[in-house]
């Protein structure tokens, strides 16, 4: 059995504090998971896509297109293949994992 959860990898001081604990919440809980089900099969992942484009207004699209390294937010469909293979036994030797998508947002 595979489980794997997304979040934000980097530190949000634009949104509320509960906003952050939340996403830093959920790397905490993948790592304990993986660990608690060490003896088991289940492995557990989490997935930090960044940036989904989903019609944004063009300034909130283009200053965020700015700080990543690809210049650009992401597709959807861009993380596809992330899931597959997190899901997959091409991962089997994965496991409480932060698996980080981001263009290069956090590489600046």
């Amino acid at each position: 059995q595979r489980i794997y959860k997304k979040a934000g990898q980097e530190a949000q001081t634009y949104k509320p504090a509960v906003y952050s604990v939340c996403k830093a919440g959920l790397l905490g809980l993948t790592k304990f998971l993986a660990a608690y089900y060490m003896d088991t099969a289940i492995r557990v992942n989490l997935l930090t896509p960044s940036g989904v484009w989903n019609k944004h207004d063009t300034e909130f699209a283009g200053n965020y297109s700015a700080r990543t390294i690809l210049g650009r937010m992401s597709a959807k469909e861009e993380y596809h293949g992330a899931i597959i293979f997190l899901v997959s036994d091409a991962s089997s030797y994965m496991t409480g994992a932060n698996l980080v998508i981001d263009g290069g947002w956090t590489a600046l």
